[in-house]
C-alpha cells in the first residue's frame, strides 16, 4: 500500500511539474480535411525550435493525451492543422480523460500554438474555441495575396515584422471571436477581392486560464514556410508561449550590423546611410536610428504621430516644423512635436549624421 500511495504521489508531482521552456510538442493529428502543409510546417517548426535552443518532438497520437505525465515534459503544445470534422462529433479526439489532460496543461502554466487551421477542430467542445478565441467559419477561394497589417508592434510574435506586408495564403474569416483578445495581425478583405472594408483578424495572442496561447492563421500554403515574415511571427510566437520573452533582461546591438545605403524617408531625396539599430530589438516600444544624409539629401516634410529627438553627431543641417525653419550643428538637438508637419536636410560640405528616437505610433 506505501508503495502504491507512492507512485501515485510521484504521478502527481510529475503531472503538475512545471512546464519545460526547452521543449515543446508539434501536435498534427487530423480527421478532416489534411493539409498539404502539415509535413513542411513541423520540419520547419522543428527547425525553428532549433535554433531557439528547444526541443522538439513531433507525434501525430492522440494516445499522448491519455496520460497528464506525458505532457508535463513540453514546455508548449504546438497545434499545427489539427482538423476535424465540423459534422461529426466522433471524430474529435480530445474527449473524457484527454479533455481533462488539455485542460490541466493550459492551467499548469502550459503554452499553446496553435496554427491556421487548429481553429477549425473540435467544434463540439466548447471550451477548446474558447481556448483558441475563435473557430472557422469560411474562406475566401483559394491562395490570394492579402495585405496584412501589424496591429501591436510589442509583441514578440510581431516585433520583428514590417508594419505591412504582402502574404499568398487561405485567408480564414472566424465566428465566436473573443474581441478582448490581444490583436497582432489583420488582413485586408479588399486586397484579396473581398466585398469587406473592415480589417479581419489572422493572429491573435491571450493569456487563458493561466496559459499563454498563440494562434495564427497562416500557413496553409506548402510552399509559404520558409517565408522570413512566416518564420519571425511563429519564432516569436513559440518564444512568447514558453514564457522565454520574460528572461529577456536587455539587447545589445551592433549599429554595424543593421547598416544599409538608401533614399532618405518621406520623399527619397538623394541618398543616405541607414543604421536601423532597433530593428534588432524584439517587443520594443522604441525606435533608435542612426542616420547620415548625403550632401543634398534631405528627409520630405512630413507629419508626424508622436514626439520625435534629432540629435546631430557631425555635419550641418537644417530642420524645419511647421514652416518655422532652424540651423543645426553638432552636438545639438531638435525635440519635434506630436502633430507637427517636420522636415531635415543636410547643408555644408559634410554629410549630416543624425540619431533619430521616437515612440512606436500607439505604444
Amino acid at each position: 500500500m506505501l508503495r502504491l500511495l507512492a507512485m501515485v504521489a510521484a504521478g502527481w508531482l510529475l503531472a503538475g511539474a512545471a512546464p519545460d521552456p526547452a521543449r515543446i510538442l508539434i501536435f498534427s493529428h487530423t480527421t478532416g480535411y489534411r493539409h498539404a502543409s502539415i509535413e513542411p510546417g513541423v520540419a520547419a517548426l522543428k527547425a525553428i525550435a532549433a535554433k531557439q535552443g528547444i526541443e522538439a518532438e513531433a507525434s501525430e497520437a492522440p494516445a499522448l493525451f491519455d496520460d497528464p505525465a506525458a505532457l508535463a515534459r513540453f514546455g508548449a503544445i504546438v497545434l499545427l492543422s489539427t482538423t476535424t470534422d465540423p459534422k461529426d462529433p466522433a471524430s474529435e479526439w480530445f474527449t473524457g480523460k484527454r479533455r481533462e489532460a488539455l485542460q490541466g496543461f493550459v492551467r499548469g502554466g502550459g503554452g499553446i500554438v496553435a496554427i491556421h487551421a487548429a481553429a477549425d477542430s473540435h467544434y463540439h467542445w466548447p471550451w477548446y474555441g474558447r481556448m483558441i478565441g475563435g473557430r472557422f467559419q469560411r474562406h475566401p477561394p483559394g491562395t490570394p495575396t492579402a495585405k496584412i497589417t501589424r496591429r501591436d508592434a510589442r509583441h514578440p510574435a510581431t516585433a520583428a515584422l514590417p508594419e505591412t506586408f504582402s502574404r499568398t495564403d487561405e485567408y480564414y474569416y472566424y465566428q465566436d471571436y473573443d474581441p478582448t483578445l490581444r490583436l497582432l495581425l489583420t488582413f485586408d478583405p479588399a486586397s484579396i477581392g473581398e466585398k469587406d472594408v473592415n480589417p479581419k483578424p489572422i493572429a491573435w495572442a491571450h493569456v487563458f486560464e493561466g496559459g499563454r496561447v498563440f494562434y495564427t492563421g497562416l500557413g496553409h500554403s506548402p510552399d509559404g514556410w520558409d517565408d522570413p515574415n512566416l518564420v519571425a511571427h511563429l519564432t516569436g510566437g513559440l518564444e512568447w508561449a514558453l514564457g522565454r520573452d520574460a528572461a529577456r533582461a536587455m539587447v545589445i546591438v551592433d549599429e554595424a550590423r543593421k547598416v544599409r545605403d538608401e533614399p532618405p524617408p518621406h520623399g527619397d531625396i538623394g541618398m543616405s546611410t541607414a543604421h536601423r539599430i532597433s530593428d534588432g530589438v524584439p517587443a520594443r516600444t522604441m525606435e533608435f536610428r542612426r542616420r547620415t544624409l548625403h550632401p543634398g539629401a534631405a528627409i520630405g516634410i512630413h507629419p508626424i504621430g508622436h514626439d520625435e529627438v534629432y540629435y546631430v553627431l557631425s555635419g550641418e543641417g537644417e530642420v524645419t516644423s511647421d514652416d518655422k525653419t532652424a540651423r543645426l550643428t553638432r552636438g545639438m538637438a531638435a525635440y519635434l512635436y506630436e502633430g507637427a508637419r517636420v522636415g531635415i536636410r543636410q547643408t555644408g560640405k559634410e554629410p549630416l549624421s543624425l540619431i533619430i528616437s521616437y515612440p512606436i505610433p500607439g505604444k
